[in-house]
């Protein structure tokens, strides 16, 4: 989790300056085809797009493993987690708004998907995920609800390849991603995996929701769970 909060920290810093630009190169003299003409025109960083590739590594094998092998719940742990995907969304949304010109009014839709999916999440989850203590050290463990967290690794992972790939902007001043699209095939493609988003995060948060009561329940003696 620390990782992925440096990782977004150093691409907040990064500046096009140390892109491998090809703004100045004539793509007629370089004898491209037409689908290499449509690769950006407007600056690649390659920095930005390994860390990129980082951060969803890291996403994706932690969620594999805390699925397979649960993971070690602490209430500080399960609430810096919460507020980090929601800051990041957040930013990633207010981007789609104020960068890409998706009208104020999907603000509704989106707000309305990520409450009910939220609350979906926080209902159901309760009978998909076991606890159980540690004898050792009475450390209080958790694993399952494996269908929401890849939910959400696709959701959030999609989202940012897709501003990788056709959007540009996020976390950086480029207006266009690596491949060149349309203005309309931009707009359409951000909806859709704002869409997606906003599902990945309010399953996220209904889950972490959930844990959180179950952790206290626990610790207040008020929930009995088996020690392995």
């Amino acid at each position: 989790m620390l990782t992925i909060i440096i990782i977004f920290l150093i691409l907040s810093q990064i500046q096009t300056t140390y892109a491998f630009t090809f703004n100045n190169v004539d793509s007629t003299k370089l004898h491209l085809l037409d689908a290499q003409k449509s690769l950006a025109p407007y600056g690649v960083n390659i920095v930005k797009i390994i860390l990129y590739s980082i951060a969803i590594v890291i996403v994706i094998l932690t969620r594999l493993k805390w699925t397979k092998h649960g993971r070690k719940v602490t209430k500080p742990k399960i609430i810096v987690e919460s507020i980090f995907y929601l800051a990041l969304s957040s930013i990633v949304i207010f981007d789609s708004f104020y960068h890409v010109g998706i009208p104020t009014l999907y603000l509704v839709p989106y707000l309305i998907l990520f409450f009910g999916l939220q609350q979906y999440s926080y209902l159901r989850s309760n009978r998909l995920m076991s606890f159980w203590k540690e004898s050792k050290s009475a450390s209080i463990y958790v694993k399952g609800a494996g269908h929401i967290h890849a939910v959400f690794v696709i959701g959030t992972t999609s989202r940012i390849i897709i501003s990788i790939l056709f959007i540009g902007s996020l976390f950086g001043s480029s207006r266009r991603g690596i491949i060149y699209a349309s203005d309309s095939t931009v707009f359409l493609a951000t909806i859709v995996f704002d869409l997606l988003l906003m599902i990945s995060v309010g399953l996220l948060i209904g889950i972490n929701r959930r844990i959180l009561i179950r952790y206290n329940l626990i610790n207040e003696g008020r929930e009995n769970i088996s020690e392995k």
